[in-house]
């Protein structure tokens, strides 16, 4: 995994999304079927979803004592 993230407009300032990479170069796969491996950046929590099931925010945005949401 990468430490590097970026802030996504509209989401958790630590909340990032990193491409599975077993999904990345499967052709099989269309793109909302690929598989994201979300975190928090702070807590270290994580989930994994499809692209086309990635949550609008973190889940945790209500009981993270870090949440900041990005504008």
């Amino acid at each position: 995994m990468s430490d590097a993230y970026t802030p996504i407009k509209g989401k958790c300032t630590w909340w990032r999304e990193m491409p599975v990479d077993d999904d990345v170069w499967d052709t099989r796969l269309r793109e909302d079927e690929k598989r994201v491996y979300c975190s928090c950046f702070v807590e270290g929590t994580g989930w994994m979803h499809t692209r086309g099931d990635v949550p609008s925010d973190c889940p945790e945005n209500k009981r993270c004592r870090y949440y900041i949401k990005h504008l």
